[in-house]
This record gives structure tokens, sequence and C-alpha cells, in this order.
């Protein structure tokens, strides 16, 4: 998966975690600036699209930053995900 917000650093990595319903809860792991990274990322399927989720999140200090709590969880829209065709 890879991020490219406008004037952001860019960021891809892969995820690896698990489809319940409509929710995937994830690990995703990334390199930005050089620097490998651990986030926990949840998207609720909507159609042919993922909605990115956010919440409170804790960092563990051991390089992985998680959510607080799951069900507290929201899906606004600002993030939308569609799928496109790997470049691979």
């Amino acid at each position: 998966m890879s991020y490219k917000f406008y004037e952001k650093d860019k960021n891809q990595g892969t995820l690896v975690g698990e489809l319940k319903g409509d929710t995937l809860i994830a690990d995703y792991t990334f390199m930005s600036e050089g620097v490998s990274s651990v986030r926990q990322v949840a998207f609720l399927k909507k159609g042919n699209t993922y909605v990115e989720g956010y919440g409170d999140v804790v960092d563990d200090n051991k390089g992985k930053v998680t959510f607080k709590d799951k069900k507290q969880l929201k899906f606004d829209g600002n993030v939308v995900l569609s799928k496109v065709d790997c470049k691979m």
C-alpha cells in the first residue's frame, strides 16, 4: 500500500491483517524518510472502496502504534482508498 498525500512525504509498505465482516484491521509496515515503522490501520469496505478509520492511538515504545480502543474508531470518509493496478 502507498500513501501519497499532497505536500507530505510518501510512504509505502505492506498490510497484514484480518477482515471481519466489512472491517479490515491490519498492521501497516512502511518506510518513510528512511525509517521503518509499524502502525495499526483500519478500513471499512464501502462498495468498491475502503474508508480509513481513525481514533486515539498508543505507542508501545517498540516501534508500533496501535489503536487504544477499536470500538471507538470513526470512519468519516476523509481518506478513501480505491484499488489500482500493481506496477511491480
